[in-house]
């Protein structure tokens, strides 16, 4: 039963990591007393939550709707960043606020109410936020106007939960994004007495809890927190944080060190005999000359090979835990899988180099004891170059390397070479490996591996898995068009064409932030559309990028049509091109077009002798008008040129066809203004 001081009902965002990354500083006044609001909620959070769909684009709020909750989780500490989370007796959500330094005016404690008329909620991979816009928080001179002060000084209590309770459906619903509270859990051990993340390159890292009953749960710790070098207890005893969401993986964000408790003697597991000590110390003894491993000595990691994949031999595991990485080379095959926690004795073994990769040789099988299941270390995230560096301190342990092309052979098997834009590495794939003989997939893709060494360094994926992107899959893909994907979804299909690629010129400026850093404009010369990524991309006005869209979800937002939720892997540059020449056409023209076919939403078009009016700035919504008609021209507020003065007079524009509910147009840049 869960035992609770407050009922909260949430859904729980693990994405609430996202904003973890910068420095903070700690130094301000106490927050004044006064200036509290009268306003009070005329909604709950989990009525605003209803609003947006999860996995929909986020939601504009156009009612006047008040929310009241109380700030559970603050950024004092640094482990969050640009936002907090709040809760009332319904839920909890994330409120991202575009400024450093909050918990000097909403510490936690602190009841606010939130004016939501005008702003989003949306979610970020499964986690509810409020933003100030569809992919930004609420900009800070904007703040005061969206966020009051009602009350200061409240104790938030947690709700006392098991870690197997978060697994029953409506019971994680019901706690999301609210503080939590467990009892009798502890690290587990590989995880004990480890950083809580990595300080040095301000990465996030996953630690895994447990009960007694072998249940767990991440801990995800930015590398930005002011505790992020503190090292995590080995004791058992109680934990309270905000409880996540990212996906599917449920997720702990701890708000400083004092909300654990853990000073009680640990639960259960077998044991093998010997002192514990990390392996970055067993690295060390080797190092320092020893080809032994000390006496009276035992490891504990999580094994983050894969035997049944085949691209190790059946001796040789890898194990890592919270400090670094190390082959065990066993007396005979052994049966240990890929994310099984291990305890061996390495007391008396061999320590030496394999073609300069160190290992444990010859460890009989009885000294290796499987303590359960666990959950891998999050890879560490660097460039080629960064690995070679780094070669023998990262030995043995998880990698990614993003954005990065394979090439050297037509297929997996042997050497391959990894290239990113800042070197080259070979990749190993064993000729008994179960994915050996598969295609190398095209085009740029993430890899995530194991650092290795045969002579020089080199780095041994797990299984296909760990290829993540390229255009490479049942084929070499077949060039497709803009009107083909909307005559496809015209037709009535949700997702683009298997094996499809569309190549075209890039008529969007991410430069003058008039557009979504997730989104461009792509033109061919069929036709145009939005592609929407993942993640933020580089590609800038007049580049030329050829997207991978096979599969890809074909969806409309307000009306604008875009290809969504395309990998950013999957698009890849072949330089500047040749913008298209602007169709030269009329307000009615457009007008007519969009009520018709759409084929001219998402390409340039050029009015001539038009006029701007409604607002002195560019900023949000102004209207055009030529002789034939009018047409709404929205401009961000983020846009760099949204605060300046619109021209009177007659003006030429040139601007890309879009929707929003109804049609209007878009400035890629105040350029696209041109004043006779």
């Amino acid at each position: 039963m869960i035992r609770s001081i407050l009922s909260f009902r949430f859904l729980f965002l693990a994405a609430l990591l996202v904003g973890f990354a910068a420095c903070v500083d700690h130094e301000f006044d106490e927050p004044p007393v006064g200036g509290l609001t009268d306003l009070r909620a005329n909604a709950t959070i989990d009525e605003l939550k209803a609003l947006h769909t999860l996995g929909a684009d986020p939601t504009l709020i156009t009612e006047s709707l008040l929310i009241e909750g109380v700030v559970a989780a603050d950024d004092q500490s640094g482990n969050l960043f640009r936002q907090i989370a709040i809760q009332d007796a319904s839920g909890g959500i994330i409120l991202r606020l575009n400024a450093t330094g909050l918990f000097n005016d909403f510490p936690v404690g602190t009841r606010l109410v939130v004016d939501c008329q005008g702003l989003y909620i949306g979610d970020y991979n499964n986690l509810y936020q409020l933003n100030g816009s569809p992919d930004s928080g609420i900009e800070e001179n904007l703040i005061a106007e969206h966020v009051f002060v009602a009350e200061r000084g409240l104790t938030v209590e947690p709700t006392v939960v098991t870690i197997d309770e978060l697994y029953n459906q409506a019971t994680l619903d019901n706690l999301l994004a609210t503080l939590v509270k467990f009892e009798n859990v502890q690290f587990i051990d590989a995880n004990t007495d480890v950083p809580y993340a990595d300080i040095a390159n301000r990465q996030s890292v996953n630690l895994t809890l447990s009960d007694c009953d072998g249940n767990e749960i991440i801990v995800r710790t930015s590398g930005y927190a002011d505790f992020a070098n503190e090292l995590s207890p080995s004791g058992n005893g109680s934990l309270t944080a905000i409880l996540t969401i990212f996906g599917n993986t449920r997720q702990l964000v701890l708000r400083d060190p004092s909300d654990i408790q853990m000073t009680g003697e640990r639960c259960g597991g077998a044991s093998t005999g010997g002192e514990l000590m990390n392996i970055s110390a067993l690295r060390a003894a080797f190092d320092g000359g020893s080809s032994t491993a000390p006496d009276d000595s035992k490891i504990r990691g999580i094994v983050i090979s894969d035997g049944n994949a085949g691209n190790w031999t059946g001796r040789n595991l890898v194990l890592q835990d919270g400090t670094a990485g190390i082959v065990i080379r066993f007396a005979d095959n052994h049966n240990f899988s890929l994310g099984d926690e291990l305890e061996v004795t390495v007391s008396g073994q061999e320590l030496s180099e394999f073609e300069s990769l160190l290992q444990v040789n010859n460890v009989p099988l009885g000294n290796a004891v499987l303590i359960g299941p666990a959950s891998q270390p999050d890879p560490r995230e660097v460039t080629v170059s960064e690995l070679l560096a780094n070669a023998e301190a990262w030995e043995s342990t998880l990698v990614r390397l993003n954005d990065v092309t394979l090439s050297g052979s037509s297929t997996f098997n042997g050497s391959i070479t990894v290239t990113d834009g800042t070197g080259s590495v070979e990749m190993y794939t064993r000729s008994a490996a179960n994915f050996s003989g598969s295609a190398l997939p095209a085009g740029t893709v993430d890899v995530i591996a194991v650092v290795s060494q045969f002579g020089d360094p080199q780095i041994i994926i797990r299984n296909l898995d760990d290829v993540i992107g390229g255009t490479n899959s049942g084929g070499d893909p077949e060039a497709t068009t803009a009107l083909a994907l909307r005559e496809a979804f015209a037709n009535g299909a949700t997702l683009a064409p298997a094996g499809k690629t569309i190549r075209g010129i890039v008529i969007s400026d991410r430069d003058s932030d008039n557009i979504t850093g997730r989104n461009l404009v792509l033109q061919d010369t069929s036709g145009g559309i939005v592609i929407r990524f993942t993640d933020n991309h580089d590609f800038a006005l007049g580049e030329e990028v050829e997207i991978n869209v096979s599969n890809q979800e074909l969806s409309e937002y307000s009306g604008l049509l875009q290809v969504n939720n395309v990998p950013n892997s999957q698009a890849v540059s072949f330089g500047n091109g040749t913008l298209p020449t602007p169709r030269e056409v009329t307000i009615d023209e457009i007008l007519n077009n969009m009520e018709g076919d759409q084929s001219w939403e998402s390409t340039l078009v050029l009015i001539k002798t038009a006029t701007i009016s409604g607002s002195s700035t560019f900023s949000g919504t102004t209207t055009v008008t030529d002789e034939t008609g009018s047409i709404a021209l929205y401009t961000r507020s983020a846009a760099n040129f949204s605060a300046n003065e619109v021209p009177s007079g007659e003006v030429d524009i040139i601007a890309i066809v879009s929707e929003f509910n109804d049609p209007q147009i878009n400035l890629r840049n105040q350029s696209d203004v041109i004043v006779p």
